[in-house]
């Protein structure tokens, strides 16, 4: 009786996590659907966070009758983020949206807190429920691909039965936009990278033949998805992690199932784009000139839709808040009495490179504490993934990361990635 009960409460901290996977899955599609907006799930994320403080409260005082409370470096790190986030809060040009977020944005103080928060408690989880939670990760991320799909194709007219289940076609221009439970395509193709790189390293970490199958299935249907988001930043992070994956699969001689999972990732691209499904095979090809041209020092206002002249104009204000940054999300403001435009209609929020984001709103104390706990967990990851033959739980953190140079941070797809970024700390290794 007493190891059942034991069972059970090591059960408790997952399914909680998992509650929380569901939760944001819910409230994007609610969103999209537009029965709600940003900030409801903005205040959504503020009533949970009370709910985990409370969590971690209650960690903390169980582990200590245990004598089992220890901290490490991985836990100082962040302590070091949560520091120097309120340092900038207060000193922010707009303390308000420091706290809540800007509007339609609402990553402010209290979200990033939420992030965290998740982060540290998914970190407690024993390792032989990891795979739970990675599992309702994938699983709500393939309804979301599936959705995708039907956007994107002529099977939409099957699901509008009612107004609740009609599968909503975002229309910019006159293309129509793969955007998920999402509000934008970039937003999504993080989204999809996740599932897709959690999806491949399950494939190479199974040893039963209908496991395989099982995953690459999935793992084709995430592709698919993915191309039909035509999300460039997420390419480049896929790319990153099949180079990782690569450099695995030749010292571990798991040669067969790289093969299957690059023919199915090359057949999709290459047969997408001759139907025109898909234009991240142009955009590839445009990058690559692109590179070239920015190595011989032309830095061209329109390189990466837009991104270069984003980045040139912020790097020229940043040594002005260099040490504690405008305020988190305070973006919109670190230019003076107006945002940063490139005509007269439209205006950027965002640095569209999260680690730039971080600099100018939090300033460099606030960035090198992030890029600690990310290289940290990030090191010891892929040390453990070496050691225990399973990469399922590095992958999409690596892929995040480096799709993370090229895309902003938002609340329906952030909490997701700092959970992965929880389940890849391993407690039992990690020490001071």
């Amino acid at each position: 009786m007493k190891s059942k009960n034991i069972k059970l409460k090591e059960l408790l901290l997952p399914i909680y996590i998992i509650l929380n996977i569901i939760f944001i899955f819910v409230a994007s599609y609610l969103r999209t659907s537009y029965r709600i907006k940003n900030v409801h799930i903005a205040y959504s994320y503020n009533i949970i966070l009370l709910i985990n403080i409370l969590l971690i409260i209650i960690l903390f005082i169980c582990r200590k009758r245990k004598n089992n409370l220890k901290f490490n470096i991985i836990d100082l790190s962040l302590l070091f983020v949560l520091i120097f986030s309120y340092i900038s809060c207060v000193f922010a040009i707009n303390k308000h949206v420091a706290l809540y977020g800007i509007g339609g944005r609402y990553e402010g103080l209290y979200s990033i807190c939420y992030y965290f928060s998740l982060m540290f408690l998914t970190s407690f989880i024993d390792k032989k429920h990891k795979k739970m939670v990675v599992l309702a990760i994938v699983i709500t991320g393939l309804l979301q691909a599936i959705y995708v799909i039907l956007q994107m194709t002529k099977l939409t007219r099957w699901f509008e039965i009612n107004n609740f289940f009609i599968i909503y076609r975002k229309v910019n221009r006159i293309d129509i936009w793969a955007t998920g439970f999402t509000t934008n395509p970039n937003f999504l193709g993080s989204y999809l990278l996740l599932g897709l790189t959690y999806s491949m390293g399950l494939f190479f970490d199974s040893k039963k033949l209908i496991k395989k199958i099982i995953y690459i299935i999935i793992f084709t249907i995430f592709v698919i998805s993915l191309l039909f988001s035509n999300t460039l930043s997420a390419l480049v992070g896929l790319f990153v992690v099949y180079l990782y994956v690569l450099i695995y699969a030749i010292k571990n001689k798991f040669y067969r199932k790289f093969i299957i999972v690059s023919f199915i990732f090359i057949y999709l691209l290459i047969v997408m784009s001759m139907l025109n499904k898909t234009i991240l095979l142009k955009d590839t090809i445009r990058m690559g000139n692109e590179t070239k041209e920015i190595a011989t020092g032309n830095l061209d206002d329109n390189y990466g839709t837009k991104r270069m002249f984003i980045w040139k104009n912020t790097l020229k204000v940043v040594p002005n808040h260099i040490i504690h940054g405008v305020g988190i999300d305070n973006f919109y403001y670190a230019f003076g009495d107006e945002p940063l435009k490139i005509v007269s209609k439209y205006f950027f929020d965002k640095a569209h490179n999260e680690y730039l984001q971080i600099l100018i709103c939090e300033g460099i104390f606030g960035l090198l504490s992030y890029l600690a706990l990310f290289g940290l967990i990030v090191y010891r990851g892929i040390k453990n993934s070496y050691k225990e033959k399973s990469i399922y739980l590095v992958l999409p953190v690596i892929g995040y990361l480096v799709q993370a140079f090229f895309n902003i941070s938002v609340i329906e797809v952030a909490p997701i990635f700092y959970i992965s970024l929880g389940l890849l700390i391993d407690r039992e290794r990690v020490t001071l």
